[in-house]
């Protein structure tokens, strides 16, 4: 299961590495980070995802009981 400060961390990690690459003209390092940034994003959305399956499932065991 990825971590979803691991999806930040990458996310915020191609925010400067785009925001250099724009500083110093260097179109590479701005589509790399902007790459990073879309993993991060990807990175954070799988762990939502996870922990809506979890608490779904959650859920569905509690109203099993209480009936």
């Amino acid at each position: 299961m990825a971590d979803d400060l691991s999806g930040k961390a990458t996310h915020l990690g191609g925010k400067i590495k785009e925001g250099l690459g724009d500083l110093l003209g260097d179109r590479s390092l701005q589509r790399e980070g902007k790459l990073d940034q879309v993993e991060g994003r990807a990175e954070q959305d799988q762990v939502r995802a996870e922990n809506a399956v979890l608490d779904a499932e959650a859920d569905q065991g509690h109203e099993g009981l209480a009936q």
